[in-house]
């Protein structure tokens, strides 16, 4: 059977795919590793590691966010092995305010060390750009609440150090290494992350973009079952419905040489 792998966010787990998922028709096995890298390097290392230990060959890749970076370099470093690409909220790295971004991330790290992962969790839910989130009601923000808890908070502080992003060197002239048909998503509200997707979009020779409606950076969480419904359109096990979504480009040919 083909494989989806899923890449976690930034102080997520595997599980955090779970819902998405369920909704998901079946069709692929699903690898939704909890990612315990501090670099980019590690978090390849980490991918390929897990798809030699379950013998895949090729698999359809997705990320979320700081997953998304990861799906995104891994495949650009090794776009034999991915057969297609799925990003939520993601780029290939900060260029413009990357130094600011950088130092922002380091204090962020130092606070989780010296305040705890209760303090974090806390702060992290409050941040504008999860304000989404509250549509789905009380029940829903405990678990994700409860997730954030379970962190160990010197990985929280290592992974912002190395792996966030104002960490990460760019990467985007690499990105037309992937051959994969990319589907490129991000949350209608999200304006930042929309501005990247199309960035994205035109530097990957074969990908189009699907922005969420009414839906923020946690995109998948906020509006499961259309982001269901668009990867499973991708992934070739039912159409999509678009309805849930603006209407996405038209998938970009690769530049000419």
């Amino acid at each position: 059977m083909e494989t989806v792998t899923c890449v976690h966010g930034f102080s997520q787990h595997g599980d955090s795919w779970d819902e998405l998922r369920s909704l998901v028709p079946a069709g692929r096995r699903w690898l939704t590793p909890d990612v315990r890298a501090t670099t980019l390097a590690e978090a390849e290392a980490g991918l390929l590691g897990l798809w030699a230990r379950e013998g895949v060959e090729r698999t359809d890749l997705v990320g979320y966010s700081q997953g998304g970076r990861i799906a995104l370099y891994v495949a650009a470093g090794h776009p034999d092995r991915v057969r297609t690409l799925t990003t939520i909220g993601a780029h290939a790295g900060f260029e413009q305010d990357r130094a600011a971004r950088l130092e922002a991330d380091r204090a962020l790290a130092g606070r989780i060390e010296r305040e705890g992962v209760d303090w974090f969790a806390a702060y992290w839910a409050g941040l504008p750009l999860f304000a989404g989130l509250a549509r789905r009601g009380p029940a829903f923000l405990e678990r994700l609440d409860a997730g954030r808890r379970r962190n160990d908070p010197a990985l929280l502080a290592a992974q912002l150090r190395g792996l966030g992003a104002g960490a990460v060197e760019p990467f985007w002239d690499r990105l037309p290494r992937i051959d994969a048909p990319a589907l490129v998503l991000a949350g209608a509200r999200d304006e930042r992350y929309v501005a990247f997707a199309h960035r994205l979009a035109a530097a990957l020779p074969r990908a189009r973009v699907a922005l969420v409606a009414d839906a923020g950076h946690a995109a998948h969480l906020e509006q499961p079952m259309a982001v269901a419904a668009l990867l499973a359109g991708h992934l070739g096990l039912t159409a999509a419905d678009p309805a849930s979504t603006a209407a996405p480009t038209t998938p970009r040919a690769r530049p000419s040489a």
